[in-house]
């Protein structure tokens, strides 16, 4: 299921949220050049599932990663070159969380099987089909190990739906009809990628705070 086939193994830049596989954790930053790196602890936003991109992604520290986007699902773009892993692309946004748009991308093998669970439970959902986004909440993390060491892997959970916020723009994605299969793209087997890990891994990350009730959650 899900809309691409996970790993085995430039454009123009936006401020970035990032996961950080080796340690279970999320970090963004302000707006402004030099902006330090912080972490998410409540990692609740609205995911833009309909401009959701599949590709390839050459990342590289402290400079946007380069992209070959696919031309669609269903056809994968040719590989251009080394160091190029299949991933994803697809913008989040969260004052309250993230502090505006950020643009959400990976290409390690982990993060991607969660989305792809993420993104049939949005296409099986009959709200998609009106035309509202997902509000979603990272709910925990689990291990997952292999010949590449223990990496964690991310818990998506839908816990809201609203209707598409003006700071992500118009989309140019129509809402899915109905729930349907998404079509599996190609990928090359490559080792996942992540972060250097700033602190030590954790098992799970801590319960977000109790929201009460008619409180915004992004």
């Amino acid at each position: 299921m899900g809309f691409m086939t996970a790993p085995s193994g430039g454009g123009d830049f936006k401020v970035f949220v990032s996961y950080n596989a080796k340690a279970g954790r999320w970090y963004t930053k302000r707006d402004g050049k030099d902006e330090p790196q912080f972490e998410v602890a409540d990692m609740t936003a609205v995911f833009d599932m309909p401009g959701l991109k599949t590709g390839w992604f050459k990342f590289a520290s402290g400079v946007a990663p380069e992209k070959v986007m696919d031309p669609s699902f269903t056809a994968a773009a040719a590989n251009p070159g080394q160091d190029f892993k299949r991933g994803f692309v697809l913008d989040l946004f969260s004052d309250k969380n993230l502090l505006g748009v950020r643009e959400f991308s990976s290409t390690a093998s982990i993060v991607i099987d969660a989305m792809n669970d993420l993104y049939d439970a949005w296409m099986a959902a009959p709200e998609a089909g009106t035309g509202q986004l997902p509000v979603v909440r990272c709910v925990g993390v689990f291990p997952v190990t292999n010949k590449h060491g223990t990496n964690y892997q991310p818990k998506f959970e839908i816990v809201g739906w609203t209707a598409r916020p003006e700071a992500l723009g118009d989309s140019d994605h129509p809402a899915p009809a109905a729930p349907a299969q998404a079509a599996q793209v190609p990928a090359a087997p490559s080792p996942a990628a992540t972060p250097p890990a700033p602190a030590a891994p954790a098992t799970h990350m801590p319960p977000p705070a109790a929201v009460a009730p008619g409180a915004p959650l992004f």
